[in-house]
């Protein structure tokens, strides 16, 4: 298998094996280990949902037109022990439990996100919530690996990635994007299409959408310098060869079995010489 479309819910891609971009971001900035304990097929354990995660991947569903499943719930809050019956049920079921009030604000939100990307010539007529899964070469053999992109004009190779953020500053974006492995996820994402769509190599355009999930719902479109791009590759290169070492002796390490070096950052000596 080289690469493939597939036709699933977000729910049953999330159960999917291979390696996605989120697992190399937190095998690349945590360990194996952590990777291992996040991923579905081995340890499973993912991030504890927030309302802010649910108001995110509800924003996702409305915007997209496609995505992960919710349910509005009229409540309050989550106090109540009814309140709290009707929410873990709801994600018992599989739909992402969400407030009214937070809701018709999400619903606002969407509207704005939209108009403000049309703004940009942006109109979101391809495909939302895309699956694909490809085959990456390794020094230990093939490695499988999926991703799900947000938005795919797949005739002409262009990306829309959607990011929910509270704030769409640019110093906050870049702060952002290497904190949760963007330039990663760029570059598995290229792959991937590259691999499906041999005939996109080179002329494939990614696109962050970075929209405020607060009013006035700005949104920053950004586009990865060559910078940014090396940067995701040779991570997205080394996070690919590690799981496939680790596969392969079934071997998950966490930060080392001996003892690791301490230094003080070359920042803490500038301070001090500042303070003197």
């Amino acid at each position: 298998m080289t690469a493939k479309i597939l036709d699933v819910p977000p729910d049953e891609y999330h159960q999917l094996p291979g390696l996605s971009a989120s697992i190399a971001t937190t095998l690349i900035t945590r360990s194996p280990l952590h990777a291992w304990q996040q991923h579905p097929l081995f340890g499973a354990k993912g991030k504890k949902p927030t309302q802010e995660m649910d108001l995110g991947q509800v924003g996702h569903t409305l915007v997209l037109g496609k995505g992960k499943r919710f349910a509005v719930l009229d409540v309050k809050d989550y106090k109540t022990n009814d309140a709290k019956a009707q929410r873990d049920s709801a994600r018992a079921k599989g739909f992402v439990p969400i407030k009214r009030e937070a809701y018709d604000g999400a619903v606002t939100m969407a509207s704005r996100i939209k108009e403000r990307l049309a703004e940009q010539d942006i109109v979101l007529n391809g495909a939302s919530e895309l699956a694909i899964t490809w085959t990456e070469d390794s020094a230990h053999g093939p490695v499988e690996c999926r991703g799900m992109m947000d938005h795919v004009f797949l005739d002409r190779g262009r990306v829309i990635d959607l990011k929910i953020v509270g704030s769409a500053a640019q110093t906050s974006v870049e702060r952002s994007a290497e904190n949760f492995g963007y330039a990663i996820q760029e570059a598995a994402y290229r792959s991937a299409l590259t691999k499906l769509k041999p005939e996109l190599a080179g002329r494939i355009e990614f696109l962050f959408a970075f929209c405020e999930a607060d009013e006035p719902h700005a949104v920053n479109l950004c586009r990865g310098d060559g910078m940014f791009r090396e940067l995701g590759e040779r991570r997205w290169h080394r996070a690919v060869e590690t799981w496939a070492e680790c596969l392969k002796n079934n071997r998950w390490p966490g930060y080392g079995s001996g003892i690791n070096p301490l230094s003080a950052p070359a920042w803490a000596f500038s301070r001090e010489e500042i303070a003197a």
